[in-house]
This record gives structure tokens, sequence and C-alpha cells, in this order.
């Protein structure tokens, strides 16, 4: 298997297992009986918290933190090619 398909994998499994703990979570947290809009709300913060762990994943995985969100310029040379000093 390649590195992509890797992380995707990866990212599919932590996404499935986060979406499953926070809807185990919220039927937990809220009291019987439970009326449909109760999973309603449980499913929109499971989704929520999914999305948001997909994102957080794919920014680490495949975008270089040094190249995100600022461009660096590059360091000044010597004449004979080398760093100041």
């Amino acid at each position: 298997m390649g590195d992509s398909p890797r992380r995707v994998l990866i990212v599919a499994l932590i996404a499935a297992a986060v979406f499953a703990g926070a809807v185990a979570a919220g039927l937990r947290l809220t009291p019987e009986p439970r009326a449909q809009i109760d999973y309603l709300v449980i499913g929109s913060v499971a989704t929520f918290l999914t999305l948001g762990a997909v994102f957080g994943l794919v920014l680490f995985l495949w975008v270089k933190p040094r190249e995100f969100l600022v461009k660096r310029r590059p360091k000044p040379q010597n004449q004979d090619g080398g760093a100041p000093s």
C-alpha cells in the first residue's frame, strides 16, 4: 500500500471512530425518553466533531506547516554565497 492510500485509510478510520464516540457520548448524556429532535442534535454534533477531526488530520498529514499560512523569505546571502555573519 502506498503512502497516500494509507493516509486516506487512517483519516477514514479516525473519522469513523470520532463519529462513533461522539454518538455514544451523546446517547449516554441525553436523558431517556429521547425525542426525534434529540437524535437530530446528537447526529449533528457528531458530524460537526467528525468534520473538525478530518479537517485537522488533513492539515496535519498533507499540508506542510511551513508553507500553510506564511511564505518564508529566503535568507540573504553574502557575495561569496555563504550566510551573513
